[in-house]
């Protein structure tokens, strides 16, 4: 708190102000080692290397459509698939029901 009052107080000189400072004490930097911060690991960029030629009037183009919109195609014709092989399976509409009457006793 001392501290937040000396800056408010311009008559307080700098070096008053970092008197209470943990700085100040050299046991705080025990467990700092300098050679340690100075090595810096030099690994080399990975790099692409190409197994298989590939013809040089190959161009790639970026599609129209998405990939999610492309899953959801998918979907709605699987699901459009399997409605038709169960309406060609089922042929009393008496099937068609997911219900079943309630058979009250």
């Amino acid at each position: 708190m001392s501290n937040l009052y000396s800056l408010k107080n311009p008559k307080n000189s700098v070096a008053e102000f970092l008197s209470g400072l943990p700085s100040i004490n050299e046991k705080n930097f025990a467990n700092f080692h300098t050679d340690s911060a100075n090595r810096t690991t030099i690994k080399r960029p990975s790099i692409y290397i190409p197994t298989k030629d590939h013809p040089s009037d190959q161009v790639i183009v970026t599609e129209k459509t998405t990939i999610v919109l492309k899953y959801l195609h998918q979907r709605w014709d699987k699901k459009n698939t399997t409605e038709r092989k169960r309406d060609l399976t089922n042929d009393s509409p008496e099937d068609l029901r997911s219900k079943r009457p309630r058979l009250d006793n």
